[in-house]
């Protein structure tokens, strides 16, 4: 059994979603998103990043993480400000010795929706489906879930091809 932490970092709202891989079968097991506060400090939005990691990890105990990269902005200080708030969340992947794989939005959608043009809105129902959802489901949280799925669908197909960071 594997237990798959997905994060969807962002600086203002950060997506976190968990899925248990056993048998080839996916199951759902949580999601959550926390909200730093638009008004906070930058560094204060990244200690609040770091802390709900660890929170996350400490209650689930997660085998391995799948992180979203980041993805080119025309925006070159938003690129870099989710840079940081990517590492917030790695730092404390990696202070728990968990493995930490990164896919970009573009892998997550095309191999869970076959789609890489999908929209946050049709990977959102798609993620509903795969884990048979029926509650309210945040984009953020089922990004973070979207990027779980990819993570188990690839490691499925061929673990020793999937590299951590």
């Amino acid at each position: 059994m594997t237990i798959i932490l997905g994060i969807d970092p962002g600086t203002n709202i950060t997506g976190f979603g968990l899925i248990k891989l056993e048998d080839n079968n996916l199951t759902y097991i949580h999601h959550s998103i926390i909200k730093t506060g638009l008004k906070n400090k930058y560094t204060t939005k990244l200690a609040l990043i770091n802390e709900a990691t660890n929170n996350i990890i400490d209650e689930y105990n997660p085998s391995h993480v799948a992180i979203e990269s980041v993805f080119f902005s025309v925006n070159a200080g938003t690129a870099i400000k989710l840079g940081q708030a990517r590492g917030a969340a790695i730092c404390a992947c990696s202070r728990a010795a968990l493995e930490v794989f990164e896919y970009s939005p573009r892998t997550v959608k095309m191999v869970v929706t076959t789609s890489g043009a999908s929209d946050k809105e049709q990977l959102q129902k798609k993620v509903k489906s795969i884990l048979t959802i029926r509650r309210k489901l945040e984009i953020d949280a089922s990004d973070a879930l979207g990027v779980a799925i990819c993570h188990a669908m690839t490691y499925m197909d061929n673990p020793d091809n999937v590299k951590s960071i």
